[in-house]
């Protein structure tokens, strides 16, 4: 299970003349190692303390990955909030190669907000990254680099890279992928569509993964027109059947999306009951990730306008929790529930089942997974505020304290 758990996580990543003081000497800083203080979180409530717990996962030298881990959530989740600052606050502060990845997702961010002077002045950092850090890792980091490349449009940094890249690696699907935005990024949009195509063909889950992604890429670069970009979306639907269970349903409900926001309601239902029947009877998905899947369903159902099928998703959920759930995995999974009853506008379901996650996350006995509780429904609370009542924060200081204290 923990296998599989691994995998799925695995497959799923500013500065200028205003910047503040701490920012611009975090450019001068490099990847190196970084002093730990909480970042400055403003008003949002639910970060400033998913940061104190990210913070404190320092008991052991070994939990340095999943300190990295924790800390890069709330980065990501500042930034998903559309603040990029404070998401580099954060950042620079991570001691592992998550510092990078979050730093790239920064990159990209302002690359799709129109900030590009800023992005590609973020490219000489994220390459010291990607050179200090090691062996598959440093392959990671570089690749999206690549990416970060191809979004401002740069094909020649890109086909440079891509040679760079050992024919066997396993994100050669991802680089490839990747040109064919640089191509169409630059109007060369029949060659991008015969790399994606060529791509779709190719023997190997990991391209078949790349494919999907990278046609939906397309979809969304604002190169290609609406007759073009239905294919895609039809093409990527198509491809994720060569993706491996568990992973391709994850991929098809991004597809599913992309359906129904392009004008393909019909077509996104039908694929959307197929999916969704699939997740409901698979034995062997951990049942965290089930519940984040069918959370994922119920939105979907519910941007289509079938409020029967969201609240059965999240029916189907609920009764998932009841399978054997290891208790430290239990908060995420009931904040995600909460999470969704918050997207689907009842906001009492949302705020009992985020009450339910924090009362189990205080309950965990040692600090790492008790910390990393906290982190997961502090992001999985920030992108709906309207549900903090001061029953929320009182539990939030109190998981908080428990850091405090000494305690393992």
């Amino acid at each position: 299970m923990n296998k599989i758990r691994q995998k799925i996580n695995a497959a799923g990543w500013v500065t200028g003349c205003a910047a503040s003081t701490m920012l611009i000497l975090a450019m001068m800083t490099g990847c190196g190692p970084a002093v730990t203080k909480p970042a400055d979180a403003g008003t949002n409530v639910p970060l400033s303390y998913g940061w104190k717990y990210a913070c404190a996962i320092t008991n052991a030298a070994i939990d340095l990955s999943d300190r990295g881990q924790a800390q890069k959530k709330i980065a990501l989740a500042y930034l998903a909030e559309g603040d990029p600052e404070k998401a580099r606050a954060c950042a620079i502060q991570i001691e592992d190669w998550s510092r990078g990845m979050a730093l790239a997702a920064i990159a990209e961010w302002l690359v799709t907000h129109g900030e590009k002077v800023k992005a590609e002045a973020m490219l000489p950092e994220l390459e010291t990254c990607g050179f200090t850090a090691k062996d598959w890792q440093r392959d990671y980091l570089r690749s999206t680099i690549i990416r970060i490349q191809a979004l401002l449009g740069r094909g020649n940094d890109v086909a440079q890279g891509a040679a760079k890249f050992n024919a066997h690696s396993s994100l050669g699907g991802d680089v490839a992928a990747n040109l064919a935005l640089a191509l169409a990024k630059t109007g060369r949009v029949d060659e991008a569509t015969g790399i994606l195509n060529n791509l779709a063909k190719t023997n190997g889950l990991d391209t078949a993964d790349a494919s999907v992604r990278g046609y939906l890429d397309l979809v969304v670069s604002g190169q290609i027109n609406p007759g073009t970009a239905t294919q895609m979306i039809l093409s990527a639907w198509t491809t994720t059947e060569r993706v491996k269970p568990y992973r391709r349903w994850e991929l098809q409900l991004k597809v599913i999306d992309a359906m129904a926001t392009h004008g393909l309601a019909d077509q996104a239902r039908e694929c959307l009951d197929q999916v969704a029947s699939n997740i409901i009877g698979a034995v062997r998905l951990p049942v965290d990730i089930q519940i984040s899947m069918l959370g994922e369903a119920s939105v979907l159902w519910n941007k289509l306008g079938d409020r029967g099928k969201s609240q059965g998703m999240i029916d189907a959920a609920e009764k998932s929790i009841g399978r054997k759930l290891e208790v430290i995995f239990q908060p995420f999974a009931y904040a995600k529930l909460a999470e969704t009853y918050a997207a689907t506008g009842d906001l009492a379901k949302a705020r009992a089942y985020y009450l339910r996650a924090l009362d189990i996350a205080i309950e965990l006995v040692n600090r790492r997974p008790r910390a990393i509780a906290g982190v997961d429904v502090c992001v999985l609370l920030t992108g709906h505020k309207e549900v903090m009542d001061g029953d929320i924060q009182k539990k939030l200081e109190r998981l908080a304290g428990t850091f405090d204290a000494a305690q393992p």
